[in-house]
């Protein structure tokens, strides 16, 4: 009697002004329903709080009759779409046939949450697709990107949907698989997820025109170029290397003033691949940069763009602390001009260097004046060392992690999971952001493999 007592007062206090009042209502009818509050849980399953909303669906659902199956139908419109979640979910076991009609509709909602029910009773009913693009649909609704994308360009409207509103994780595996499509179709939503508040979204579309050169795509990863975020940077500065974007050159050399050493190189890096001699001043100033990585991608750009004006800061670069940059300047040299040592350029800054070297260490000097001992004007005494110095390891690390992280970005999957899986091994801090940014490529075994290095970095961390 008691029991029945406290449904009707529930059921009577669902009509409260109060929508506290109707929501506690609510609550405790959805924890006990019974069939004889039916009338008053579909009149709550309009209520204008989404909450009591929500109560009132959640607690027809839970109900075995078939009086429920019209509150429900009803509810699959609502304009929240946990309701809608809820309502589909109910409807799972029911025998009606408006439940498959209204499940497949579901499959094109703007959340995934929702998708992915409708989804989950129409595979429980034994539902099949009328056509290739209801098969899209279904395939985005259970998260099945690369299948989808097989399909071209019909399964732009779905992806670009997932990409839109879907939770990051989905939304980053959209756009690979809007990455996997290309073409024109593809075009317009990826350059739309470049604007995603999501830095993981907004990086995977940016590696997506990159490598699908959207010229299209330069003047915003140009705007990116000033984002708060450094993977954002790092990869817009990639991007526009990859897309040969001369006219992004007054903004990369900006980025050579980037507060990350990553964002510094990468823009060295893009200025060789542009072969435009504007850049070549720029990055021979990088050749001074504090971070050693800088000055070896410096040397290797300077190498690329093979102008005559390097000559002189490369000697310089002879006496750098650290080796990889030494040998990446001497190898320049030798690209610029075989030479290079009887140039004007060369003797002018020959005498510089000695001067410079002066208190250096010895392996520093002797690779030095190894190189410039071919010059006839440089007269200097040295004790050569018994043997030749050997690289320190620290050093070679370093160049080891800079080429392997350029390699990340190579065209050959191979070759990416190789270089993602020669960084675990090496464990070095540094190459964190690259591997990061390797978790969004598009083949399962690089992100499996960048992965896995991402932890043996972490173990190396705490140890």
């Amino acid at each position: 009697m008691l029991d029945i007592e406290m449904r009707w007062l529930s059921q009577y206090q669902l009509r409260s002004g109060n929508p506290e009042v109707r929501r506690k209502a609510a609550a405790a009818l959805c924890e006990a329903p019974h069939p004889g509050a039916i009338p008053a849980l579909a009149i709550a399953a309009h209520d204008e709080e989404p909450e009591v909303r929500r109560l009132a669906v959640s607690a027809l659902a839970k109900l075995d009759t078939e009086k429920r199956l019209g509150p429900l139908l009803e509810a699959l419109r609502d304009r929240d779409a946990e309701v809608q979640r809820i309502a589909i979910l109910g409807l799972k076991k029911a025998d009606d046939p408006r439940i498959g009609r209204e499940a497949a509709l579901l499959l094109r909602h703007g959340r995934a949450e929702v998708r992915s029910a409708a989804a989950h009773v129409l595979e429980a009913r034994g539902w099949q697709p009328s056509g290739p693009e209801e098969e899209v649909w279904l395939a985005v609704a259970q998260g099945q990107f690369a299948n989808a994308a097989t399909y071209g360009e019909i399964a732009v409207p779905a992806l670009q949907t997932a990409v839109e509103n879907g939770p990051y994780s989905l939304a980053v595996s959209a756009v690979q698989a809007l990455g996997q499509i290309g073409g024109e179709g593809a075009l317009k939503p990826l350059l739309h997820a470049l604007r995603s508040p999501d830095m993981a979204v907004c990086v995977a579309a940016i590696d997506a025109v990159g490598r699908l050169g959207y010229q299209e795509a330069i003047e915003p990863l140009v705007s990116l170029l000033r984002h708060h975020d450094t993977h954002v940077r790092l990869a817009s500065v990639e991007a526009l290397g990859a897309l040969n974007a001369v006219a992004a050159l007054p903004a990369l050399v900006q980025s050579l003033t980037d507060g990350e050493w990553e964002v510094r190189r990468a823009a060295v890096e893009a200025l060789g691949r542009l072969r435009d001699t504007r850049g070549v001043e720029p990055v021979i100033e990088k050749l001074k940069d504090p971070d050693g990585d800088v000055r070896e991608a410096a040397a290797m750009a300077l190498a690329i763009l093979g102008d005559p004006r390097a000559i002189g800061p490369l000697v310089l670069a002879l006496g750098d602390p650290a080796s990889g940059t030494r040998r990446l300047a001497a190898a320049a040299l030798s690209r610029i001009d075989e030479n290079w040592a009887a140039t004007p350029e060369a003797r002018q800054a020959a005498e510089q260097l000695h001067t410079l070297l002066q208190g250096k260490d010895s392996d520093a000097r002797y690779f030095a004046e190894q190189l410039l001992g071919r010059q006839e004007k440089v007269a200097q005494k040295r004790v050569a060392p018994t043997q030749p110095p050997t690289q320190p390891k620290t050093d070679r690390q370093r160049l080891a992690v800079s080429i392997f992280s350029t390699l990340l970005a190579a065209q050959d999957r191979d070759v990416r999971q190789a270089a993602a899986e020669a960084l675990g091994r090496l464990g070095e801090q540094r190459s964190q952001s690259a591997l990061t940014r390797a978790l969004t490529d598009v083949d399962i075994g690089v992100r499996a493999a960048a992965q896995k290095a991402l932890e043996a970095l972490r173990t190396t961390t705490s140890n």
